[in-house]
């Protein structure tokens, strides 16, 4: 039916168009953020992974900053910046992952206690930790366990990034089609029971997956074993991590970290899994794969 206007759209037609369009709009954002990050991964140089991880560590810092009120830019970026110096530092003696399980602990209690008070506090600057010991970790992994003769080589940091990227995939997917049941309303009102057990599922298939393809690849293959550990670990602690940064937000009353990214929010919104698992699962890797680092 339609008017002297043009034709009339329901209610129902719009809300579906405009629910394709952000799709949309997710999917594009999502192939382009893949195909660099992958690229950053994969590549043996460097640089492009300094690149990655400087980009990532000063928009999430920016973001985290204000979440926690924004009351110094400056201080945050500090904050940030010693967090990752003394994991580099403490790096040069082999010591990365225990460095970055503390820098990373400490944030976490920092965003705890933020959450916990619901307003600015002085400790709030131990929260950058979330960030800068995932990050510096990351770079660690990567530099540990490239092969240094080849321009593209697989290492073990996509073991751990690529997982918990697909399991958060699969969680936003099967939980947006057949999630009913919420996991955790009073945190997150869009996270399902579906969507998370399709996340832990899909986490140990990716880990099984990736590392056999990279096991060609490496000094020593990673055992199968070590894989499921390294798939459960990321898979629960993603979906800690996911849920942490939902709460942090609720505490400061926003929907999203930022709008940097269209269709998912900010930074922080798309690398929360990662911040709260990477470091555990690259412990996991350091104790029982020593092998396969170069």
């Amino acid at each position: 039916m339609s008017s002297a206007g043009g034709p009339h759209l329901s209610a129902d037609s719009v809300s579906a168009a405009v629910s394709f369009q952000n799709l949309s709009s997710r999917v594009r954002t999502a192939v382009l953020l893949a195909a660099g990050s992958l690229a950053a991964i994969l590549a043996t140089p460097e640089w492009p992974i300094y690149l990655l991880a400087g980009a990532v560590s000063l928009f999430a810092a920016l973001e985290i900053d204000e979440i926690l009120g924004g009351r110094n830019r400056v201080l945050a970026l500090l904050a940030m910046g010693g967090s990752l110096a003394v994991v580099w530092l403490l790096s040069l003696f082999m010591a990365a992952p225990f460095a970055a399980l503390a820098v990373v602990l400490a944030g976490t209690v920092g965003l705890a206690l933020r959450i916990r008070r619901g307003k600015p506090g002085a400790l709030d600057g131990l929260s950058f930790g979330w960030i800068a010991g995932p990050v510096a970790c990351a770079i660690w992994l990567h530099n540990a366990s490239a092969d240094s003769s080849r321009l593209f080589s697989p290492n073990l940091l996509a073991v751990v990034a690529l997982p918990l990227w697909l399991g958060d995939t699969a969680a936003y997917f099967f939980g947006k089609k057949y999630g009913k049941r919420l996991l955790a309303p009073g945190i997150s009102p869009k996270k399902t029971v579906v969507g998370s057990m399709a996340n832990l599922v899909v986490s140990v298939l990716a880990s099984l997956a990736v590392g056999a393809a990279l096991n060609q690849h490496l000094v020593e293959p990673v055992a199968t074993p070590i894989l499921l550990a390294v798939g459960l670990t990321g898979g629960i602690l993603g979906q800690i991590g996911d849920l942490l940064e939902s709460a942090l937000k609720r505490s400061a009353g926003v929907k999203d970290s930022g709008n940097l990214l269209p269709g998912h929010g900010g930074i922080l919104d798309r690398i929360d899994s990662f911040l709260f698992a990477s470091v555990p699962v690259c412990l996991i890797l350091w104790l029982l794969a020593r092998g396969s680092f170069t």
